[in-house]
């Protein structure tokens, strides 16, 4: 049962402190991205199993695991403020023109970033760009001013 427990505990931290530290991972990862998901993971395996080393015990964590997050799944359907929790919300950061820089600093985003977007959709300047958003899975969407 403590392994049941332990998974269950560790799954919601290390969810919240994804969510805290970054958005980038789904959309964009940089390697210093990557290295913080795996050294959650790595960190997360050691207060799960213990001194329990059986194939049991990493089945019964592993299997903990899934079910929490099939859990949140479901509940994110039942319950659209789970998914804004455990997911987020979208967060306009460019509009008419203007930055805000309070939240692109708050959520670790830089203008490079937008540019990188803009000339991915085939945008040239920031006259054809009426708004820009990171979505809740890290992506930027740029969306084009009418003409």
């Amino acid at each position: 049962m403590r392994t049941v427990l332990t998974a269950a505990l560790m799954y919601g931290l290390v969810l919240i402190l994804l969510r805290i530290t970054t958005r980038r991972i789904m959309r964009s990862a940089t390697p210093l991205d990557m290295a913080v998901v795996f050294l959650f993971g790595g960190m997360a395996v050691q207060p799960i199993l213990g001194a329990d080393r059986s194939i049991t015990g990493a089945l019964l964590a592993a299997c903990t695991v899934a079910g929490m997050h099939l859990a949140v799944s479901r509940l994110k359907l039942w319950w659209p403020v789970v998914g804004q929790v455990a997911d987020g919300t979208p967060v306009v950061i460019y509009s008419n023109g203007t930055w805000d820089w309070k939240q692109m600093h708050r959520l670790r985003i830089d203008e490079r970033d937008v540019v990188a977007e803009m000339r991915q959709t085939g945008i040239r300047s920031f006259a054809e760009v009426q708004s820009a958003s990171i979505e809740h899975t890290g992506g930027i969407t740029i969306v084009p001013k009418d003409k």
